[in-house]
């Protein structure tokens, strides 16, 4: 029997951990929204107006990157994510008009797509070859909770900085920061994703492939809309963070600070998560996410003071716990050889809510006030997250045929390096 110590796929479970707090750590996010108002001279309809060439890019080119990762390895895929994204940050840094922005924003769509879906892919096989499959849930909420750490030092170290210095800077950094995630990405160890005796497809064929499981396995596919409405809803909120910080008068070097909270509980979702859905139940934990995410838009809807930002955090809340629990159900039915593929078919439908929803509400919030912003955003989550839901757990349903709560994992087998990941 290889022990964990001797296995060479346990090794990519600790230096996944760095790539990501790596990639998370971008000191330009308590300010970017800032820089390019001060910096850039946008306005809010400006700015968000540039994520919609940034969606349909991630739209164009999510399933034909995903299907690169099942074909030619997730170490090749999110080497060059990270590769992509540094040359992206450090154009986004030095643009001095809004076509090098534009340029900037599609390599970052191109960057985001080589890393989504081929991360959990790599993340998960690497555990499963490993012997710890059945520890994907807590170890992947595990690494949202790295992710989430990387970001709140950079909400506290970025916006004085930036304040110390100039906007520009903390950019700079994050491409820095980039540049060594790459180089971490290089260290890899490519795990196997094909079956004992699988025939490798090609690229058209496995997309095939994967978009007839995905789409044509009801608890799949509503799981995936599901996620993506819910998810994309509070990412919409959370961008809509530093204009409502500005339209309350608060210094720049402060906001940092404001962030702060979100990206704690957001740390303590992650790690909470499957423990939550173990102990209450997976079908009323993802119930209460969207209802969380309502009563937030409806808070800051209600109430135009600054004293409203109480609500967003609830935005980490629900982005993080949506992390591993979807991620976790469809791994645990989605073949490894089409699973960047499917888990990339899901990161497009997410894209596809957000491309529409985000311009939709930075424009409203220029013409008619944030309130009204967050007031559109709550109706429209709740008028599609509940069919996306009640669809899904009929599905669900049917499928495990178990009326409540997560199946429970077999017990993991402690072993000596078990702490050390």
């Amino acid at each position: 029997m290889v022990t964990r110590d001797a296995n060479p796929y346990a090794g990519n479970i600790r230096r996944f951990y760095i790539f990501r707090f790596l990639m998370d750590l971008q000191l330009w996010l308590p300010i970017w929204v800032i820089y390019l108002r001060e910096e850039r001279d946008l306005s809010l309809t400006q700015i968000t107006a540039l994520d919609a060439p940034f969606w349909l890019v991630m739209v164009l080119a999510e399933v034909p990157t995903g299907a690169v990762a099942d074909r030619f390895g997730r170490k090749v895929s999110l080497a060059m994510g990270a590769g992509v994204n540094c040359a992206a940050i450090f154009i986004f840094g030095i643009a001095d008009s809004y076509a090098v922005l534009l340029a900037s924003y599609i390599l970052w769509a191109v960057a985001w797509t080589l890393c989504s879906g081929a991360d959990s892919a790599f993340f998960f096989d690497s555990l499963k070859h490993a012997g710890r499959e059945h520890e994907f849930e807590k170890l992947w909420g595990r690494t949202r909770s790295v992710a989430a750490g990387a970001g709140l030092l950079a909400l506290i170290a970025g916006a004085p900085l930036a304040d110390a210095t100039a906007l520009w800077v903390p950019v700079m950094c994050g491409a820095a920061t980039m540049a060594v995630a790459f180089l971490v990405a290089l260290t890899f160890v490519e795990p196997p994703h094909l079956a004992e005796g699988e025939e490798q497809l090609s690229l058209a064929a496995g997309t095939k492939e994967a978009a007839r499981l995905a789409f044509g396995t009801p608890a799949i596919r509503y799981m995936m809309l599901f996620g993506a409405v819910t998810t994309a809803s509070a990412s919409a909120a959370s961008i809509l963070a530093q204009p409502f910080l500005e339209s309350h008068g608060v210094d720049i070097g402060h906001y940092g600070w404001f962030l702060v909270p979100g990206s704690l509980l957001g740390m303590a979702a992650a790690f909470m998560a499957y423990r939550v859905a173990q102990g209450f139940g997976l079908e009323r934990t993802m119930a209460l996410l969207p209802l969380g995410m309502v009563a937030a838009f409806a808070g800051l809807a209600a109430w135009d003071s600054l004293g409203a930002f109480v609500f967003l955090p609830m935005t980490g809340i629900v982005i993080s716990a949506c992390f591993p629990l979807v991620g976790n159900y469809l791994h645990q039915r989605i073949p490894s050889s089409r699973r960047a593929t499917v888990l990339s078919l899901y990161q497009l439908l997410f894209s596809l809510v957000l491309m529409g929803l985000e311009p939709g509400l930075g424009a409203i919030g220029d013409e008619w006030g944030l309130p009204a912003a967050y007031r559109v955003a709550g109706i429209l989550l709740a008028v599609t997250a509940l069919p996306a839901y009640l669809f899904w757990l009929r599905a669900h349903r049917r499928t495990r045929g178990q009326p409540d709560a997560i199946p429970a994992h077999p017990p993991a087998v402690m072993e000596p390096s078990e702490e050390a990941v």
